[in-house]
């Protein structure tokens, strides 16, 4: 009987190591303190399979609750 030996070549998962899929995020809304509703609305746009990390969706987060209104981005002293 012989045993066959594969040789894997180095990954470099540093950068992959903290990043989750689409579903992963929203299964674990409770690592952001968020629920998972909200996850899943601010990640609408994002692919099934996209990785994406902890800053990213905490951005994504962010702008879908938060939207910023006309109101918010004028001028004091515009006369609109």
């Amino acid at each position: 009987m012989s045993v066959k030996k594969t040789v894997r070549e180095p990954v470099d998962v540093s950068n992959d190591l903290n990043k989750r899929t689409k579903q992963e995020w929203i299964e674990g809304a409770v690592v952001l303190k968020r629920e998972r509703f909200e996850i899943a609305g601010a990640l609408f746009d994002c692919k099934t399979d996209a990785l994406l990390s902890r800053q990213e969706v905490n951005q994504k987060l962010e702008a879908y609750l938060r939207p910023v209104t006309k109101e918010e981005t004028v001028n004091v002293d515009t006369k609109e």
